[in-house]
């Protein structure tokens, strides 16, 4: 059985710098929280306390090591 979980997600989290909806993503390694709009990235601890759905969801599909 294979299981494929998404890449990125999209947030409802605010961007410090535009204000713009952060995107949560994964790569091989790690996850993080990057703004489409200004194109910055951000580590996930500085939104963990502001997770909203999208974001809680995304995390349940990602191995701990890339958190």
């Amino acid at each position: 059985m294979a299981f494929f979980a998404p890449r990125s997600a999209q947030t409802t989290i605010p961007c410090p710098s535009c204000n713009g909806k952060l995107t949560i993503e994964r790569s091989c390694r790690e996850a993080h929280m990057r703004c489409p709009s200004c194109r910055k990235t951000y580590p996930l601890a500085s939104f963990i306390k502001r997770a909203d759905k999208a974001m809680e969801e995304f995390l349940e599909n990602c191995y701990v090591d890339r958190i």
